[in-house]
């Protein structure tokens, strides 16, 4: 590790070792006397009047409760945001609505976390996380703190941060292209940022690393279109932290000191995200994302910085619906408070595209019909590689919703707890990796095909070679042969929804076999019911809609799976079934047959 993490850092850009000194405490995110703009924005908003009232109600309801106590679950602290929830939320309680108790609560919680043993160095995001939440308590609180609980504080972020941030072992996130550097590199910064002035030295070494390893998953991890590799719940991750780092570098120093001088694409991102929302309710949940499209309130910061409040449009009823009522997931909720002060959230645009394509390492095709009603049609395409960060064994899959049931479905992620919990390897993304025998990670639970029961090749990156945005005809082309080397010369997909009213979702499948008999497994998993009706046909049924699942030009033999694997460590999967077609390729033999989903009368 430290021969890569050596070779990693003698490839990075030169960067300047100078910096400004940032500004008098408080500094990060809200500066003094801007409480009274957030005040006035509260008071004349109904959306950030109910994101306050909740977050009060949960500031109200720690007051009654004891500090956060650290327990190991697995790998790593169990419910390790939780610092960064509370300090967050008391602090900005305190700020906004002048209540002494909450400040106090909150550097209780801060005293309790640096009285940790440690911040489990050995998963980072922990330390991350601890340290953005115990420095923004201490650059919020300054002058509310006692000297010596100030200095308590301050020693405990130079303990448990900056200290293990100098070892290798536990910093191998400074050379990744994925979430990890980015959330590691915010929460490190933030405690430079707030004990700027009681540790100079130790904040540049930070704000050096920071500045000559984050480009690595800005580079790599988003396409020109702003399109996220590891998809819709580690953008939410990733991409929150890089905006918290951003907003933080800017707060302090006046500008983000040109950490994004180079990435505009990170600001198209938001685009990506607003496209991934599908009508029923869900996300476009490839790689290890859970199904429902949850609020995304960080991309207020992005609706302002682009000027395009349309990217609010699905973010402000998800608030209201959901995440008001899930207070334990939303650990940066004040952010949202802050940077929706200056904009006016009761008038949002509604989107004005209906298609989405890029490239970059997944590549994507999105087609919705429309904004405005569950009942509108969704088709998301995906190709890239199934063994990128948190990617499933899933290159050619696609999800399809219309007349507001998911025909299309992909299970999403499962817990990663309990399977590491039975002591599955679940993080190593060899070919023959445990990873890929969980169902909902494996071939076997997408709407692919597999032959001969083999899985794909993970380590075959594939593109989208076509694509048509047409009145009548909207989808994307895919050449899979690379996936498919072992069991098939040639595999061409193409994912097409016909007709005006998009009637009909074809997939075209042009397969030919290798030196040996290429048996073919074609599946769909969906949330409808299903029923044989003939070799050919099945019928999908769902809240009084149906639609024939038919198969043409070849001889194939209609069947229906379960959904619910074998093994002990998978999660059961009730709602959904697997509906699709067996059939054989002779030797070398070649075949064009199409499987259409048509709407029934």
């Amino acid at each position: 590790m430290k021969r890569v993490l050596a070779i990693a850092l003698l490839m990075m850009p030169l960067v300047a070792l100078a910096y400004p000194r940032p500004c008098d405490h408080p500094r990060l995110l809200l500066h003094s006397g801007e409480e009274e703009a957030v005040r006035a924005a509260i008071a004349t908003q109904p959306i950030l009047q109910e994101a306050d009232r909740s977050l009060i109600c949960f500031c109200d309801k720690l007051l009654e409760l004891p500090p956060f106590e650290r327990k190991m679950a697995g790998m790593r602290i169990y419910n390790m945001r939780e610092v960064l929830k509370r300090v967050f939320d008391l602090s900005y309680a305190y700020r906004i609505h002048g209540d002494r108790r909450y400040a106090d609560r909150a550097i209780e919680e801060m005293l309790n976390a640096v009285n940790y043993v440690d911040w489990n160095p050995s998963h980072y995001l922990d330390v991350a996380e601890i340290c953005m939440g115990v420095s923004i308590g201490y650059d919020w609180l300054y002058d509310v703190m006692t000297p010596a609980q100030r200095k308590i504080v301050a020693e405990g972020i130079k303990k448990h941060a900056f200290e293990t941030s100098k070892k290798d072992k536990y910093t191998w996130f400074y050379s990744a292209f994925h979430n990890w550097n980015q959330v590691c590199n915010a929460g490190l910064v933030y405690g430079a940022i707030a004990l700027w002035d009681e540790y100079y030295d130790e904040a540049n070494r930070i704000m050096d690393r920071c500045f000559a390893t984050n480009y690595l998953p800005l580079r790599e991890g988003y396409s020109e279109d702003g399109a996220y590799a590891e998809g819709y719940s580690y953008w939410g991750y990733g991409s929150g932290f890089q905006i918290m780092l951003i907003a933080g570098l800017e707060s302090a120093f006046g500008s983000d000191l040109g950490l994004m001088d180079n990435y505009a694409k990170f600001y198209r991102s938001g685009r990506f995200m607003q496209m991934m929302n599908r009508p029923t309710g869900y996300c476009f949940n490839y790689a290890d994302c859970g199904k429902w499209a949850t609020a995304e309130h960080i991309l207020v910061w992005l609706a302002a910085k682009t000027g395009d409040t349309s990217l609010l449009y699905e973010e402000i009823p998800k608030l209201r619906q959901y995440n008001f009522s899930r207070l334990d997931n939303e650990r940066l909720l004040p952010f949202f408070v802050i940077y929706g002060k200056d904009m006016d959230l009761s008038s949002i645009e509604k989107p004005s595209i209906n298609f989405y394509t890029t490239e970059g390492l997944t590549p994507l095709y999105i087609y919705r019909s429309d904004w405005d009603s569950p009942d509108d049609t969704y088709l998301g395409i995906k190709a890239g590689l199934a063994s990128s960060n948190h990617g499933h064994n899933d290159i050619g899959s696609f999800v399809f919703d219309a007349d507001g049931v998911v025909w299309a479905d992909d299970l999403g992620s499962q817990g990663y707890l309990s399977l590491e919990s039975k002591g599955v390897d679940l993080w190593n993304r060899l070919q023959n990796s445990q990873r890929y025998d969980v169902y909902r990670i494996s071939p076997f639970s997408h709407n692919i095909i597999t032959v001969n029961g083999h899985k794909p090749d993970v380590y075959q990156y594939t593109r989208i070679s076509r694509t048509w945005c047409e009145s009548g005809r909207k989808g994307a082309e895919i050449n899979l042969k690379m996936p498919y080397w072992e069991d098939l010369k040639a595999y061409m997909r193409t994912i097409t929804v016909e007709g005006e009213d998009d009637a009909v979702l074809q997939i075209k499948e042009e397969l030919q076999a290798r030196e040996d008999t290429a048996k073919v497994r074609w599946a769909m998993c969906s949330m409808a019911d299903a029923e044989i009706v003939d070799a050919s046909t099945i019928r999908l049924s769902k809240n009084g809609h149906s639609r024939l699942l038919k198969i043409d030009g070849y001889d194939a033999k209609a069947e229906i799976w379960s959904a619910q694997p074998a093994t002990e460590f998978d999660y059961p999967n009730p709602d959904n079934v697997l509906a699709g077609f067996t059939f054989s390729l002779a030797p070398e033999e070649k075949a064009t047959l199409n499987v259409r989903l048509i709407k029934e009368k």
